[in-house]
């Protein structure tokens, strides 16, 4: 019998709307958001503190530590800034994502082996402390060995390329990504996905194997603005059993 698959809400795009007049407002409420999300199915809630703190913010951060009602998934940068920040505030998970200032949203994969050295020191530090670690990365058996060899907990992988593309070329990316989640899963890594995904990727997404979690964001937020975000995370939790 399949596993249900974890549900983990983003809510960075809240604090996009909050940030869009520059922190002046109080509103809307990050924690109010991330705790609707939560009554409507969240098993996790999944923040980005960027270096450009484009939308989280550090006292998000510090707020959700102490009071998300469910496991956090803080993505962040391979910087010694970041380390410090997930150490001292103890989320749950560290995700490892490649950022570009320019970039709109996260573009693709982490090169695990590109930056084996640099990050190896740091996921054996927040490990060390009961952090368990993901690696965000493309659907490649190259980088899922790297993200084995590092000491990571789980791969999380970029569906962003999957689903922007349509015939053949979507089903040879579908033939990566399960290609991937099978190694990931054969070396003992948890399968986790995530970018880009709505309400009908996510009923595809249900067929890859070993998947045991996805964290979706911009379609949520954008889904709440006609039917509400709880009622819309609701329907993604439904789909995803």
């Amino acid at each position: 019998m399949k596993n249900k698959i974890r549900l983990g809400v983003n809510v960075d795009h809240v604090a996009t709307l909050r940030q869009v007049r520059g922190g002046t407002t109080p509103y809307p409420s990050v924690l109010d958001m991330v705790k609707k999300s939560v009554k409507g199915g969240a098993e996790q809630i999944t923040i980005h503190l960027r270096e450009d703190r484009r939308h989280i913010q550090l006292h998000d951060l510090k707020l959700l530590a102490k009071e998300c009602p469910v496991p956090l998934n803080l993505e962040m940068a391979a910087t010694s800034q970041m380390v410090a920040f997930a150490k001292k505030y103890r989320p749950d998970w560290v995700c490892f994502v490649p950022e570009k200032r320019a970039e709109l949203t996260t573009e693709g994969g982490l090169d695990v082996k590109k930056g084996f050295k640099k990050m190896a020191p740091m996921v054996e530090k927040l490990q060390r402390i009961g952090i368990e670690i993901s690696m965000f990365i493309e659907p490649s058996i190259e980088q899922v060995e790297a993200s084995y060899e590092i000491g990571a907990d789980a791969v999380e992988f970029h569906t962003g390329k999957w689903v922007h593309l349509t015939g053949p070329r979507k089903e040879k990316e579908w033939k990566r990504l399960v290609d991937a989640a099978e190694w990931a899963n054969y070396l003992g890594m948890n399968v986790h996905a995530g970018h880009g995904l709505d309400y009908g990727h996510s009923k595809m997404i249900n067929k890859l194997p070993y998947l045991q979690e996805v964290n979706i964001g911009h379609s949520l937020i954008c889904y709440a603005l006609e039917d509400g975000l709880e009622a819309s995370v609701r329907k993604m939790r439904k789909i995803l059993k």
